[in-house]
């Protein structure tokens, strides 16, 4: 392995240098074989499962309970809203102090956060209580994502970053797929025992900070401090990006509205979690290929696929009348998800500098949470407002997601003499 790192030729976009062309930002410490990812990420692919598997047991049980509190669809509404905004707000500070003081001490801090307040659900007695211990256990996802993200930036070699942030959005979705089953198959055994399921929650949070003590490490070199700062510090092809980035969360409302539109088909009450296991798990499936995917090719090009992709699955899902038609649609749009979130990372990972991969998670997760409040309000009062409007909220998805991978490869194209220096 070599250590120079070979000048981008003309015709490469944004910093994408093909994996042919590209060097490590460090030598590793020791030769691992072609097929093998750091100890650390593969320790972070753990956490990711088990932090998924305790939060998707009880997400999907707290609209029913919001409401045996007395609670109605409006506060529901409001929890999960504000929850994802504390979540966004906290990314971007907490992206950039990992450039300085690390990353480990962040993920630590953030996955303790969440494991130690999730199980607080149990005692909780008003929907604004069950506000409070959400907002915190976001605030703790909040503190962990950039800093993870920017993690396995440093540790993965150039050439195998897809494959890294593949690794971390399959063992994420997989978690999120076995989560809902898990609390199923408790619940059948011990009916109406909601708040000791949230209890138990306890057990994959401190299995997921035993992980994090015993196998997460920071590479040496962030050990070296730099300074830090919230000013944006970003490059013209990074803005372009985040504009994208943008345009695609506005569509990109939640998943309840896919749930909602199958039960509108006749899909039966029962099996709905069912479809909920089945996008999470064709989404981790999706994500493992993706990364391998996008290191053969430009990450650039894997977004765009997967965007294009969102955007033909809401097409379908405009135009379905049947359930046996929507739920394939359904699928797509997981295998959607699969392809472009690792590809989405990597690309903020080659267009951003050695000692700012904090930062360039931290906005980049900061655009996609404050946009969802938007993308939900705009599909909920399409949805409400309009004859039909299932249909029109998923053509507003369908073409905010067309636009924003046509623009992600436009932009590509025109800002080629702006890459030079970033890679």
């Amino acid at each position: 392995m070599v250590n120079d790192a070979k000048p981008p030729r003309p015709g490469h976009r944004d910093g994408e240098v093909p994996a042919t062309v590209r060097a490590p930002d460090t030598l590793p410490a020791t030769v691992r074989a072609p097929d093998t990812l750091p100890a650390t990420v593969r320790a972070l692919g753990w956490t990711s499962f088990l932090t998924d598997l305790s939060s998707e047991a009880i997400y999907p049980l707290l609209p029913a309970f919001v409401k045996g509190l007395g609670g109605t669809g409006l506060d529901i509404g409001l929890i999960d809203g504000l929850a994802n905004a504390v979540a966004a707000v906290v990314r971007l500070p907490s992206g950039g102090l990992s450039d300085s003081i690390g990353r480990r001490p962040l993920v630590l801090v953030g996955y303790g956060l969440s494991a130690a307040v999730r199980p607080l659900m149990a005692f909780v007695a008003s929907p604004l209580q069950v506000l409070l211990v959400r907002a915190a256990d976001r605030f703790g996802k909040g503190i962990r994502s950039a800093p993870r993200d920017a993690l396995v930036t440093d540790l993965v070699e150039p050439a195998e970053r897809g494959r890294g942030f593949g690794h971390i959005r399959a063992m994420d979705h997989a978690g999120a797929a076995i989560g809902p089953l898990v609390a199923m198959a408790f619940l059948l055994v011990f009916p109406g025992q909601e708040r000791l399921l949230f209890l138990l929650a306890l057990l994959p949070g401190l299995m997921t900070l035993a992980v994090i003590w015993r196998f997460v490490r920071d590479p040496p070199r962030r050990a070296a401090s730099v300074t830090t700062t919230l000013a944006p510090g970003l490059s013209r092809p990074q803005w372009l990006l985040l504009g994208c980035v943008a345009i695609w969360a506005l569509g990109a409302s939640s998943e309840q509205f896919l749930l909602l539109r199958a039960a509108d088909l006749g899909v039966p009450t029962a099996l709905i979690p069912c479809l909920w296991f089945g996008m999470s798990a064709t989404k981790s499936a999706a994500a493992h290929r993706s990364g391998r995917l996008t290191d053969r090719w430009m990450p650039r090009t894997v977004l765009a696929c997967g965007w294009l992709t969102f955007a033909v699955a809401y097409v379908g899902l405009t135009l379905a009348g049947q359930a046996a038609v929507a739920v394939p649609c359904m699928l797509l749009v997981a295998v959607a998800y699969g392809i472009a979130e690792p590809a989405e990372r990597s690309l903020v990972a080659a267009l951003s500098a050695e000692t700012r991969h904090g930062a360039a998670f931290g906005w980049y997760a900061l655009v996609q949470g404050v946009m969802a409040l938007p993308a939900g309000l705009l599909a909920g009062w399409l949805w409400e407002s309009c004859p039909e409007g299932s249909g029109w909220a998923f053509a507003a998805t369908a073409i905010l997601s067309a636009v924003a991978g046509g623009l992600v490869l436009a932009t590509g194209r025109r800002a080629t003499a702006d890459a030079a220096g970033l890679v």
